[in-house]
């Protein structure tokens, strides 16, 4: 660390530090994140590779999005256990897994892309899927 500040430079560099955490969102968000021991965890465990930070990122995404909409629909929250089961039953499907991964993707590049719009012209096109059997 000496190499990138000079010692006499250190303090200097901390006040700097603090006050763009005090004034920017991002890093104050990402201080809070990475100073909380459970994400910490979950980050060393699950996310020490690009393909082990995409997997997680869009096992979050999903999460959220069973979580959103459901309580845009219903006005309470979704039940964690559910989420899961949901979110296990997608990425075991053949045919929902790389679907789901793809429409992320997109969903991510283009906020004209809404996920439950292409799930809903998914599951309509795949009747024979049956989520919650």
């Amino acid at each position: 660390m000496n190499q990138l500040v000079e010692y006499n430079n250190l303090n200097e560099c901390i006040k700097k530090g603090e006050k763009k955490i005090e004034n920017n969102d991002f890093f104050k968000d990402l201080c809070g994140l990475m100073e909380n021991d459970e994400f910490k965890n979950f980050f060393n465990k699950h996310m020490s590779n690009w393909t082990e930070i995409k997997c997680s990122l869009i096992y979050m995404h999903l999460y959220n999005q069973f979580k959103s909409k459901y309580k845009e629909l219903n006005d309470e929250e979704l039940d964690k256990n559910l989420i899961v089961y949901l979110l296990s039953k997608i990425m075991c499907d053949q045919k929902l897994r790389p679907w789901s991964i793809s429409t992320i993707d997109k969903t991510l590049k283009s906020n004209k892309v809404k996920f439950f719009d292409e799930f809903e012209a998914f599951m309509v096109v795949n009747k024979d899927l049956k989520l919650l059997t």
